[in-house]
């Protein structure tokens, strides 16, 4: 996933001189970046929750997907960027194989957790799973004919509210009340999770006919059921990066998705808001959580994790409000000069994770070899960077209305 990170920042610094840049950097987030974390932690969580753990001669399998994925994905990428429909296919199949032959091992998971208290989140994992070669259908048939809007909606429905939209749920209803530190698990676990299936499943329908609006709209009530339980989960007291990240990433989500419910409502082919979704949701959410999971996962005590969660939150709040606030100026704004600026804070505040990961990593393996004392306790969340954070956006805002 790192690999896929340096190449996405390459790509934004570069964009001027890649033939069709946009479709590109939203590809390398979403098939690089993302692709491979919901494949490495569905796989994770899975066995986590349903206290099962796969047996070591299962790992191979593992590997030959994630491998098989990347080249899947680079193969897409350069059918698309050299304009060679057959290959952008060929890519897409192979995703879709190594993605419904994941979906088969969770699936045989699932039905091994009879009983298990959280079992709907592992079935929402299979189902996940199944729907990206869904999606990668209607992307190859998208190399072929090109804009085309119907193909277009079922493909985002697919990829973007099944494969991550499942998977972010179902991991969600256990992972953000973890990191608010409370008891908050959702006891509407699994009607939403239904709910959510159910309304990718006729928004796909709905947009193949022409008419995705009501798969659209109970899609978003699955959202809303999840949200306004996360919603009291939140305590100031534990207001870090990650929880901070977990909520603000849904929020968006839930208000983005029930503004272009609208404009389908009103509009024949209105503009899918993807940087909203993408940046606002996905990349906010995926880094948010994997600055609590890598700590948390790497282990060593709770000594060793407080060293690595410090290291992670560093700055977190101040971040925090760069992505956030300064994502809603971007994409509000009317001046480009300002928008340039705003992204550049924005997108900044998310790459420069890889960076803190390290320092984590550094930290907490001091701890473990007992070449520095583990920290006595977290700091208490620092909310001076907030108004730091808010301060330069307003004074940049300003800057620009002059």
């Amino acid at each position: 996933m790192s690999v896929w990170m340096m190449v996405f920042i390459l790509i934004g610094l570069t964009h001027f001189a890649i033939p069709n840049y946009g479709w590109l950097l939203v590809h390398v987030f979403t098939l690089g970046i993302l692709t491979n974390s919901i494949l490495v932690w569905s796989q994770h969580l899975t066995e986590k929750f349903v206290q099962h753990k796969l047996a070591d001669a299962a790992r191979p399998r593992q590997l030959y997907r994630i491998y098989g994925l990347n080249i899947g994905a680079i193969i897409v990428m350069v059918g698309q960027v050299f304009a060679i429909p057959y290959a952008t296919i060929t890519g897409a199949a192979i995703i879709a194989v190594l993605m419904a032959w994941h979906g088969v091992e969770i699936l045989g998971q699932w039905k091994g957790a009879s009983g298990k208290r959280f079992r709907p989140i592992v079935g929402a994992y299979a189902a996940s799973a199944f729907c990206l070669p869904v999606g990668a259908f209607f992307g190859g048939w998208l190399a072929l004919d090109p804009g085309n809007p119907r193909l277009l909606i079922a493909h985002i429905a697919a990829n973007i509210g099944g494969f991550v939209g499942l998977a972010a749920a179902a991991s969600l209803t256990i992972l953000l009340p973890t990191v608010w530190r409370s008891q908050g698990i959702s006891k509407y676990m699994t009607p939403t999770l239904w709910i959510l299936g159910a309304g990718v499943l006729v928004t796909i329908i709905g947009a193949l006919v022409g008419f995705p609006e009501f798969g659209f709209v109970v899609y978003v009530i699955g959202w809303v059921l999840a949200w306004q339980q996360w919603l009291g989960n939140v305590n100031l007291k534990q207001f870090t990066y990650a929880s901070a990240s977990s909520i603000a990433a849904v929020t968006w989500l839930v208000l983005t998705l029930a503004y272009y419910a609208v404009e389908l409502m009103l509009q024949m082919q209105p503009k899918v808001p993807t940087i909203a979704l993408l940046v606002g949701f996905a990349a906010q959410l995926l880094i948010g959580m994997m600055s609590y999971l890598l700590p948390s996962t790497m282990g060593g005590g709770p000594g060793a994790t407080r060293a690595g969660l410090i290291e992670m939150y560093r700055y977190g709040l101040l971040r925090w409000t760069f992505i956030n606030g300064g994502l809603l100026l971007w994409i509000s704004g009317t001046n480009s000069y300002q928008n340039v600026v705003m992204s550049l804070l924005c997108l900044g505040s998310l790459a420069v994770f890889p960076i803190f990961m390290i320092r984590a990593v550094k930290a907490q393996k001091a701890v473990l070899k007992k070449e520095k004392e583990a920290p006595a306790a977290e700091p208490e969340p620092r909310f001076m960077e907030i108004t730091i954070g808010v301060a330069i956006l307003a004074l940049v805002w300003v800057l620009f209305q002059l």
